[in-house]
């Protein structure tokens, strides 16, 4: 499958790849995957919280919403980072002009991809349990699970491509590698906002409906008929981002629907498993962000390496597992520093999340020797297949940026959830179940604070 470098853009070679010092690229790497492992504890103590609220016992199709709007930023966000890590990398981040035209192409784009995505995701969802259960009420909250996507989907996805362009031009201007700095960003953020603007829209929609139920439809009809053309405009009217347009559909709807299998395994397992609200964010976002850390650092590496549609001859599509973990390609420097702060992050991250939701430190060891083996065995088989999905999608001249990053956060979602259902299913087989409170320590109560409020 390999192909002969084009000899205008001869082969560059792993020391002028990374001219930084290794514990450089670690200190790189360590610093955002701490915040974003901050992120995800606050995204599972938000979700151990919301899933007592009653528009979450009333509309259970919200808890297939939080799994695939969570891995959306993995679909949208984490793509425009790789896109635009590459941009800065291959230096087209210099001219001003062409940074206004690149930032404000990107988020049309998203935007719009936003809009299709949330109407797509809660039919689905709606659907789905609709025939899983049937029942006719299910059909009347289509208008709030269907708004309360959009917002969150359009809202969200503004604020952290904000945040993200924003670190990608601070990355460049103080000579950081952005791929180190930018995915990652995004991962500390991403749920915690998905989270939060989901249930708090949910909740003041699913309030209104019951005596105005025109404003849903309203919100629906402003985002079709009104955000959409508008933002479609935009994107056909940009060079930068016209040509992403029709290539970027199936990956991302093809994401969605792998991420669909992490929210209805959580939404089926989350009243026997109350512990899996709390801990599903934090191992499905440290494997989707170090996921994707790998592979924005691929696709920046490959187009500086050769042209799209032929790979370098000293690489291979599909390799031997340890050669990608250890030694044997360009990247295996990445992939074991990324597996080497895995196994004494996902050790400080169980203790800090199980302290915050508890209020003392209740988990026990064999607890903790699952969930470090479960994620740590999520991580070795998403870097494998990274390695050979950004490498057969270039070879297929379909730039792995657009492409690539959406399969592997949202097959990190459905493995992620999966694996820790079993591995809860193991420990409540052998007496070792995490036992958590029936309310967490720290609570957050939409009704309180309505009653506050009023």
């Amino acid at each position: 499958m390999a192909n002969t470098p084009d000899p205008l853009k001869p082969a560059v070679s792993s020391d002028e790849i990374y001219q930084e010092r290794w514990y450089s690229t670690f200190i790189q790497i360590a610093i955002p995957f701490f915040l974003a492992g901050t992120g995800t504890i606050c995204a599972g103590l938000l979700l151990g919280n919301v899933q007592d609220w009653t528009v979450y016992r009333e509309m259970n199709e919200l808890f297939v919403l939080v799994s695939v709007l969570g891995g959306l930023k993995g679909n949208l966000d984490m793509c425009v980072a790789a896109r635009m890590c590459t941009h800065s990398n291959m230096g087209q981040l210099s001219d001003r002009s062409s940074v206004i035209q690149i930032l404000v192409g990107n988020m049309a784009l998203v935007q719009l991809q936003a809009i299709v995505c949330a109407i797509f995701l809660s039919s689905i969802a709606t659907l789905i349990h609709f025939v899983v259960q049937p029942d006719h009420e299910r059909l009347k909250h289509f208008p709030i699970v269907t708004s309360s996507a959009l917002l969150t989907a359009s809202i969200s996805c503004f604020i952290l491509d904000s945040i993200l362009m924003s670190v990608i031009l601070f990355s460049q201007k103080y000579h950081f590698n952005p791929d180190y700095m930018a995915t990652p960003f995004v991962a500390s953020l991403g749920d915690v906002v998905t989270i939060s603007m989901l249930s708090f829209t949910a909740a003041v929609l699913y309030e209104l409906s019951e005596s105005h139920s025109w404003v849903c439809i309203c919100l629906m009809a402003f985002y079709i008929f009104v955000l959409l053309p508008l933002w479609l405009t935009v994107v056909l009217r940009n060079s930068y981002v016209r040509p992403i347009l029709m290539t970027s559909w199936i990956p991302v709807i093809g994401a969605l629907c792998i991420s669909q299998v992490a929210g209805f395994v959580l939404s089926f397992t989350v009243d026997d498993f109350r512990g899996i609200a709390v801990f599903s964010p934090i191992i499905n976002g440290i494997g989707g962000n170090m996921v994707s850390v790998q592979s924005s650092n691929m696709g920046s590496i490959l187009h500086q390496r050769s042209e799209l549609g032929q790979v370098p001859e000293d690489t291979r599509i599909l390799e031997w597992p340890h050669r990608v973990y250890y030694l044997g390609t360009i990247y295996s420097r990445v992939s074991r520093i990324l597996i080497a702060i895995s196994v004494p992050g996902n050790v400080i991250l169980v203790y800090v999340a199980d302290y915050l939701y508890m209020s003392y430190i209740s988990v026990r060891w064999p607890f903790l020797v699952g969930f470090v083996i479960t994620s740590l065995f999520l991580l070795l088989i998403l870097l494998w297949i990274a390695h050979a999905l950004v490498h057969l999608l270039w070879w297929r001249k379909i730039d792995p940026d657009t492409a690539a990053i959406p399969y592997l956060t949202a097959l990190g979602d459905a493995l992620g959830t999966g694996l820790l259902a079993i591995m809860f299913h193991l420990l409540r087989l052998a007496n070792e179940e995490y036992q958590t409170k029936q309310l967490p320590w720290l609570r957050l109560n939409y009704d309180s604070l309505r009653g506050k409020a009023n």
